[in-house]
């Protein structure tokens, strides 16, 4: 039988084994159908997520990706260019530019959010009613745990 330090350990190695592989599976699927979708780059994919996301100038999006002003610049243009993102100048000074996605844009990815809820249920289908409710369970302790500060 576990003593309760091996079973706190096992806990803890289920979690960095298991949860990693889950949502990168679930990342991977979501990117690739945004990809084949929109016939756009890895990098391209990740700055239309970012404006989705509420985050409108291309200061914000390097600084969330940790990564250049001039690499998230590139990206944005080949967007733009795409009819994907629209640059919309705000006030006089022509230099602060807000980004946003076009309708098109905003519907293929509300799509393939939708798209990846699909392709999550047809994972959750295959574990019986029980074990649907031990997941649930889980869940909740894991918010509890990481997310009440």
């Amino acid at each position: 039988m576990n003593t309760p330090d091996a079973q706190f350990d096992a806990v803890v190695e289920s979690i960095l084994e298991v949860l990693p592989q889950v949502w990168d599976r679930i990342r991977s699927n979501f990117r690739a159908a945004g990809i084949r979708r929109f016939g756009i780059s890895m990098e391209q994919f990740h700055t239309l997520r970012h404006i989705y996301k509420g985050y409108c100038h291309c200061g914000e999006i390097a600084e969330k990706r940790q990564i250049s002003c001039s690499a998230v610049s590139q990206a944005i243009d080949a967007l733009v260019a795409k009819g994907l993102v629209a640059r919309v100048q705000e006030g006089e000074d022509r230099r602060q530019v807000r980004l946003e996605l076009t309708p098109y844009a905003r519907r293929v990815l509300d799509e393939n959010v939708q798209e990846n809820r699909t392709y999550i249920r047809q994972k959750i289908s295959a574990i019986g009613h029980e074990e649907r409710e031990t997941v649930l369970a889980a869940m909740d302790i894991l918010k509890h745990a990481f997310l009440s500060d």
